[in-house]
């Protein structure tokens, strides 16, 4: 990623970081030199140098020790499998294809990614220290031969057979003695639409957070010279924002006048407007805090009310799992929806009323209570979760009988926990997230597009309050220092892993549990190749999916994902067998609810029109 500003021209300060670096390395010598003479010369002196000479020794080890650790949020995801065995961090995807690809083109592909991204070549060291954690080193024994294989699936070896796989795929156990991420060509897959083939892959959450695996899948694809240039154009354009030489009408249309002036001739206003959009910047991003802090504080009354009344009788997709959790997982993935009808819902549920953002007299849209298309889709998705609770047979214990009379006087909305993450070229784990409680709507074919427009309109409210907040990136920080030294999280020496230790067993480990399970979805968006196609080795890609994590026992993971003009969802669960199907019920609902939502839109549309 390179940290140059844009070149306009405007002189910026040159500096010989050689130089700087000679000079500092000059003083360190020095100094020890002087500390070491001193050292020789005994008594209280001598001690106090050697000492000295003692702790920088100790401090340069220590500090190159902490640069070569993963961080915090890394080695979080090794702490959880120690603290709950049945926790397995897994990010996947799967390509279908328009042709056919061997393993040795997909190695000639994967040699690229590996370049770009060592770790794919490295494997974890150094696991389970008390105060330092992990760290990745070079794997002097890699063969992508390990990594990449080929594998039937049963006949018909269509959808049905690929979700399968894939179900026991993310459920498999990971060789820590290897580096963490595998590929499996399914050469005999076809189907209707055209496909021939079939790739699955998975990396483990410490190689990477999950938009860190997909940049690094998508890497070995037709798409990587694009992802390199939207991934540098995002970083240079927040670098020349932050020391003001973006050109005005960039920064905002109504500056557009000032960007003649900005020429690098123009000696006396050129450095004026660049210090003015700087100033600028910073002005709007220190007014910008109490902002966050206020929606921060508002989120947190909010979420630590909603987690209260909710953590202890969260209905569950699956069926209830009493002892030990089922080790195997289901996957589906839904049909492909247009990106066209996502906009259409966005146009007619934005603005103050259904359809006043497309109406003519408006001259344009209007862009007063902008919907995105998360808004749409998290609306969508509430209400399919809702209906297959709602499917679930009754639940006679005590428990469910207590849960069923208290949902009619406590509020009863389904937690998300909605991951956030930004595109980095490191892998590492930079994720943000947080809950988000969203009420669904009846499902009920009655609903008027006012009470469509209202249901999303408050979705909007609760993941428009999650944007604002600040949160999850201070939890991120807490976590990301407490993580690297194990010994500190979540408590001091809390998960010392000692038969005596009765506040691991008795105490942290069944919060951490009831925490994995105070949710029942982790959802997150992962934004693909939206316009046209790409290819693997000159084979088209046709369809193209992600997946999270899943958390706690009985929780989904589910991703959302925009790939060619179109839209899907990925869905993994536990396959417990009284629930067993539950992953591809909610892809099937997520279409028939989707088709609801576009019929409204249109409603609404026409109407206005």
């Amino acid at each position: 990623m390179s940290s140059s500003p844009p070149d306009r021209g405007i002189p910026t300060p040159s500096v010989d970081l050689a130089y700087i670096d000679d000079d500092e390395n000059a003083v360190e010598e020095k100094l020890q030199s002087s500390l070491s003479d001193l050292e020789r010369t005994g008594g209280a002196p001598g001690w106090l140098a050697s000492k000295l000479l003692s702790a920088g020794d100790w401090v340069e080890r220590e500090v190159e020790e902490r640069r070569q650790m993963i961080g915090g949020i890394d080695n979080l995801w090794l702490l959880l499998r120690e603290a709950t065995s049945d926790f397995n961090p897994v990010c996947a995807c799967t390509y279908v294809l328009r042709g056919k690809i061997s393993v040795e083109m997909l190695q000639h592909a994967m040699i690229r990614t590996d370049k770009k991204f060592p770790k794919y070549h490295q494997r974890l060291t150094s696991v389970g220290r008390k105060f330092h954690g992990a760290r990745f080193e070079d794997d002097p024994n890699f063969d992508m031969n390990n990594h990449i294989l080929m594998a039937q699936l049963p006949e018909p070896a269509g959808r049905r057979e690929l979700d399968d796989f894939m179900g026991k795929f993310i459920a498999q156990d990971w060789d820590f003695t290897r580096p963490l991420w595998e590929m499996i060509i399914l050469e005999n897959y076809h189907d209707e639409d055209g496909g021939e083939c079939a790739i699955v892959s998975r990396g483990h959450h410490t190689l990477a957070d999950g938009q860190g695996f997909v940049i690094s899948q998508l890497y070995m694809t037709s798409y990587h010279d694009e992802l390199r240039k939207a991934m540098n154009n995002g970083a240079h354009t927040l670098y020349a924002a932050k020391r003001g030489n973006l050109l005005p009408s960039k920064v905002h249309p109504i500056l557009r006048p000032l960007d003649p002036y900005t020429d690098p001739s123009n000696v006396l206003i050129a450095p004026l407007i660049q210090i003015f959009l700087a100033s600028l910047f910073w002005i709007v991003y220190a007014l910008s805090l109490p902002v966050s802090f206020f929606f921060s504080v508002y989120q947190a009354v909010i979420q630590i009310t909603m987690f209260l009344l909710t953590c202890w009788r969260v209905e569950m997709l699956t069926a209830p799992q009493h002892g030990q959790r089922v080790h195997e997982r289901e996957y589906s993935s839904s049909k492909v929806v247009d990106l066209n009808d996502i906009r259409l819902c966005q146009d007619a549920f934005s603005g103050l009323y259904p359809g006043s953002a497309v109406e003519k007299d408006k001259g344009g849209q209007d862009k007063v209570r902008h919907v995105t298309l998360n808004d749409v889709m998290c609306s969508v998705m509430v209400d399919v979760l809702a209906a297959e609770i709602i499917s679930k047979p009754q639940d006679n214990s005590i428990s469910g009988r207590m849960k069923k009379v208290l949902t009619k006087f406590l509020p009863s909305p389904i937690g998300f926990f909605i991951v956030r993450k930004p595109g980095d070229w490191s892998l590492r784990n930079l994720t943000t997230g947080s809950i988000v409680y969203l009420n669904p709507m009846p499902p009920d074919a009655s609903i008027s597009p006012k009470m469509l427009y209202d249901h999303i309109h408050q979705c909007r409210s609760a993941l428009s309050l999650l944007k604002h907040s600040l949160i999850p990136r201070i939890v991120f920080y807490i976590m990301q220092v407490t993580g690297q030294v194990p010994t500190l999280w979540p408590v001091p020496f809390g998960l010392l892993n000692s038969s005596k230790n009765f506040v691991r067993k008795w105490v942290l480990v069944p919060l951490i549990e009831s925490s994995l399970r105070s949710f029942p979805v982790i959802l997150t968006n992962v934004p693909g190749p939206a316009k046209n196609t790409i290819t693997l080795e000159g084979v088209e890609v046709m369809r193209w999916a992600a997946l999270p994590p899943q958390s706690g026992t009985g929780t989904i993971g589910m991703g959302i994902i925009s790939y060619a003009g179109g839209l899907c969802i990925s869905v993994a669960a536990d396959k417990v067998p009284a629930s067993e199907g539950v992953a591809r019920r909610i892809c099937e609902r997520f279409e028939r609810r989707f088709d609801y939502y576009v019929r409204c839109a249109k409603e609404v549309v026409e109407h206005r029109d």
